[in-house]
């Protein structure tokens, strides 16, 4: 997700490239991310690929910059990463909600106000 907040445009046109990663994992994760609600990307049957499929025109919605967002300071990315490895749970929701815990005890922490 990062890669494709990163792109100098809002949508990768073609295909997706990450360093060190074929296209095969690469598609099947934007097909994950897709489900789950993170990116929007255009889906190309392609009988010669690994999957099946490749994904084309990739950006991220709402809910995948909320999530960015989310996970951006280091502090709290590491602290869902340990808080996910402590329950053994790495769901995107359960990753989410906790990072979306920890931000709100920072804000709790620096006296900002939290809920209505």
């Amino acid at each position: 997700m990062l890669k494709i907040e990163g792109h100098p445009t809002p949508t990768v046109e073609g295909y997706l490239e990450v360093d060190g990663y074929e296209q095969g994992p690469i598609h099947h994760h934007i097909d994950l991310l897709k489900q789950a609600g993170f990116v929007d990307a255009f889906c190309a049957m392609d009988a010669n690929t690994e999957y099946g499929f490749l994904f084309q025109d990739v950006s991220l919605t709402w809910q995948g910059h909320e999530f960015l967002g989310t996970v951006r300071d280091p502090e709290i990315w590491q602290k869902t990463k340990a808080g996910a490895a402590k329950v053994g749970a790495w769901s995107v929701s359960i990753v989410a909600e906790l990072a979306k815990g920890f931000v709100l005890q920072k804000m709790t922490t620096l006296g900002l106000p939290v809920g209505a």
